[in-house]
């Protein structure tokens, strides 16, 4: 199984709510929201899921944190766990897939541990994903499978 998708973004899927290019240095929980939004088209047309919860937050005792998107595959039995980064300016900062730490995986694998603890969702396999969002001069969506 190729663990690697990637696709160029249409032209106009860079656009914010409201028109504005989240190319031009708006502010960035409206450029994360774009990379979720651009993120679930992708899942959902191209993979074929079901997105079951988005933004889903823990804040229990020293535990807080949030999953960006919770999609279900439901002709592999599976969970898919994804942490959406998006970046405007590839070359520049290193890209969305540099912006995921050590640290940030390992708190995506608890924070996914306490949801499916809490869902009660009838599979037992799990994926854990990254999907980068890339908005520069040749804007870009990349899904690696069980990066996490």
């Amino acid at each position: 199984m190729d663990t690697t998708h990637r696709c160029t973004l249409e032209p106009g899927t860079t656009r914010l709510a409201g028109g504005a290019d989240a190319r031009a240095g708006r502010g960035n929980g409206s450029l994360g929201a774009l990379g979720e939004d651009l993120a679930c088209r992708h899942l959902v047309a191209d993979d074929g899921l079901t997105i079951v919860a988005r933004n889903w937050r823990l804040s229990a005792g020293e535990l807080r944190g949030e999953l960006d998107l919770v999609a279900v595959d439901e002709a592999l039995g599976c969970v898919v766990i994804c942490e959406v980064k998006t970046r405007r300016d590839a070359d520049r900062f290193g890209g969305a897939l540099a912006a995921v730490s050590p640290r940030k995986r390992a708190k995506v694998r608890t924070l996914a541990g306490a949801f499916l603890r809490d869902a009660a969702l009838p599979y037992h396999r799990v994926r854990l994903d990254v999907i980068a969002v890339d908005l520069g001069r040749h804007p870009t969506l990349t899904h690696l499978l069980d990066a996490l």
